[in-house]
């Protein structure tokens, strides 16, 4: 494979002092030694010209440079920036600056926008790289060259990235140089995936292997795509992102190997395997973002599940639905293992000293008056010893102004609250108010929390993954492991920061389970409820987003699309089955527009299609926008995090791939037309 690094480069700097390199040009070898300084040669001298606009796809940008070449009879062409990953429209050549600075004034004058670029020399026939080594002598050589690592343990670097097998350089059509890495295709992926999917985030290897099937089908379906600039796929995300040897990672690379030489295809050619952050619930059709013909493997499915499991525990006594703090529901917990005298204090702080291994007599507090509970529960824990030689005098002076002493408590309860709030007795939740009673619950999830914070009773986390009898299978960061339950084990429902105890739990492989364990023994289980509910894409960051802007930069960001200084009027005129604006009709106080399909995203710059957009006041009356999306990128193909989240369920990576390619066989590569794919 050759993958474009750099593009439009006047000068480049290759390599460390006394690095050895093999230098081949026209069949020739020679040695050098680093640093290597490359430049063009050969060229008329450096021109001017206007970039008029960076287009991430192709098609906008050749339709710009074909309008504003027709609009001011000049000659204009479209560049691939391969390190931006942007299409650039540049306009005519100028033999100065000054020459170029008046064309874009020609420009704005009739509304459009513009800025001179320099270092665009005009190739000749006989354009060739000067390179100097570590001695400074200059060597013309023909283009394109290629440069090996000369020692056997050393690797390629490009400004401190290592890369696999050699570098090549060509001077382009505009007589500037590109960078190309030449690398075996399996090599490549293994600087791929990790840079798509990174396994410490995406931990899961059957959607590791899935993503590897997609980016050695893409690879292989776009290879020569960018013939004209020297190599066939940039490293970006217009492509797919290739990070090198650097971003390798051993269990991406096993993914790569498990499916060596595996593709996707379709009629006997390699398909299209585009692929997507976060779909938003439902990936799309193929042609509602890209306006290409059909293709059954690029069709919408559906980025969910059902729920799968429902737990059954221990009847619920409180009201179902009731809220709990946090603290509260580590009482509730408490009282439910309590004798069954569950409105005894005393018997929750037996249960708790015995829960911490505490040994001896101790008194329930009087009262639930935080004057009376503090001292006491500290005594009751034999912690009021050692608490002077554990708060020092600079501790109090530094509590003066604490809840404690805005509540007025006597000395000796401010100084057991003070000893609680700095041995952290709370163990992660807030301690109850020093200036109300406690409640009955609350009471007990202080004794709970110093259980905890003792060593007495930890807590556990995890994934959930199956059900076999009474046993949960749950994966943690240590593995999968077994989390037995009793028919009375006690459930909670974690919603926000409210915990509401349930009588029974609806579980999906993934969701976020705790527990709280003593011994082999487990004390309380409670899922945090997903708002995403049953996406598999939850573990996204981009399930939703929301974006307000102005009328007037969205004019500034659609400049060269529609006329106009602020967009007045936004609606979407029509939408996919799965809800993906695919017409947008655009007002400006000059001007109106049908913006369509990815040209759309594109001029609104939105993480994704899936949004509503609504008309909404600024702070001093403007025109603003408010819009409301879900998903990150253009929908269509493998969701990455849905992958993932399929992974978590279970599910291989053939399963991930026959999900998000509807139709598409999987093959090997060997036998399959290297021809252009379905789409784009």
């Amino acid at each position: 494979m050759r993958i474009g690094l750099k593009s439009d480069q006047t000068e480049l700097l290759l390599g460390s002092t006394g690095a050895p390199w093999i230098v081949a040009s026209s069949g020739r070898r020679f040695a050098f030694r680093g640093p290597l300084r490359l430049k063009p040669e050969g060229a008329a001298a450096a021109s001017f010209q206007v970039q008029a606009g960076a287009y991430s796809q192709e098609d906008p940008a050749r339709q710009k440079a074909a309008r504003l070449a027709e609009a001011f009879q000049v000659e204009a062409g479209v560049a691939f920036a391969a390190e931006r990953g942007v299409y650039r429209v540049l306009l005519g050549r100028f033999a100065t600056k000054a020459d170029a600075e008046a064309f874009v004034a020609r420009l704005e004058a009739a509304g459009e926008e513009g800025f001179p670029v320099a270092g665009s020399p005009v190739p000749t026939a006989s354009a060739a790289v000067a390179i100097a080594g570590e001695d400074g002598a200059v060597h013309r050589l023909a283009s394109p060259i290629d440069l090996t690592p000369g020692a056997a343990d050393t690797r390629a670097v490009v400004e401190g990235t290592a890369y696999r097998g050699s570098l090549r350089v060509v001077v382009n059509s505009r007589g500037t140089l590109n960078l190309v890495n030449l690398v075996d295709l399996e090599e490549y992926l293994y600087g791929v995936i990790p840079a798509e999917m990174g396994p410490r985030r995406f931990n899961e290897i059957e959607a590791l292997k899935a993503q590897a099937v997609a980016a050695r089908t893409y690879a292989m379906a776009h290879r020569g795509q960018f013939e004209a600039e020297g190599y066939d796929l940039c490293a970006t995300p217009k492509c797919q992102v290739y990070s090198g040897r650097d971003a390798e990672d051993p269990l991406s690379s096993a993914a790569v190997d498990a499916t060596r030489g595996i593709v996707l295809a379709h009629e006997g050619r390699f398909a299209d395997a585009l692929f997507v952050s976060t779909c938003g619930g439902r990936t799309e059709n193929v042609e509602n973002v890209f306006g290409e013909t059909p293709v059954p493997y690029l069709v919408s499915v559906e980025c969910a599940e059902l729920p799968v499991e429902v737990v059954p525990g221990a009847r619920v006594p409180s009201p179902a639905g009731s809220g709990l703090s946090g603290m509260a529901w580590r009482g509730y917990v408490l009282r439910r293992h309590a004798p069954r005298r569950r409105a005894s204090r005393g018997a929750a702080l037996e249960t708790a000293l015995g829960w911490a291994g505490v040994r001896g007599a101790a008194s329930a507090p009087s009262s639930l008056e935080p004057a009376v509970v503090y001292p006491s529960t500290l005594a009751a824990f034999a912690l009021s010893e050692p608490r002077d030689l554990h708060l020092l005098p600079r501790d109090a002076a530094y509590y003066r102004e604490s809840p404690a002493a805005a509540a007025g408590l006597p000395e000796r309860a401010r100084a057991a609250y003070d000893f609680f709030y700095r041995f952290r007795l709370g163990a992660g939740e807030p301690l109850p108010p020093p200036d109300r009673p406690m409640s009955e619950d609350v009471y007990a999830g202080l004794l709970f929390s110093a259980a905890i914070r003792l060593g007495g009773v930890t807590e556990g986390s995890g994934r959930f993954v199956s059900r076999e009898g009474s046993n949960l299978w749950v994966k943690t960061a240590e593995g999968r492991a077994g989390v037995p339950l009793d028919p009375e084990t006690p459930f909670a429902r974690k919603i926000g920061e409210e915990y509401r105890p349930a009588s029974e739990l609806t579980l999906r492989p993934g969701d976020r389970l705790r527990w709280w364990r003593r011994g082999t023994e487990v004390l309380a289980l409670w899922v945090e409820q997903e708002v995403d509910a049953v996406a598999f894409e939850r573990e996204s960051a981009w399930t939703e987003w929301m974006r307000r802007v102005s009328g007037r930069e969205l004019a500034r960001r659609m400049s060269g699309r529609v006329a106009g200084t602020e967009v007045r009027e936004l609606t979407v005129r029509r939408r996919s089955p799965a809800g993906r604006a695919v017409e947008l009709e655009v007002v400006t106080d000059q001007a109106s527009i049908v913006l369509q399909r990815f040209d759309l995203r594109q001029a609104v710059e939105m993480p994704e299609m899936l949004f509503t957009v609504q008309k909404v006041a600024g702070p001093e009356g403007e025109v603003e926008f408010l819009f409301l999306g879900r998903g990150w990128g253009h929908g269509v193909g493998l969701c990455q995090n849905g992958a993932y989240g399929m992974a978590l369920a279970g599910k291989t990576w053939v399963e991930i791939l026959r999900h998000y390619y509807t139709g598409a066989d999987l093959v090997t590569s060997e036998g399959i037309s290297a021809g252009p794919p379905s789409t784009r």
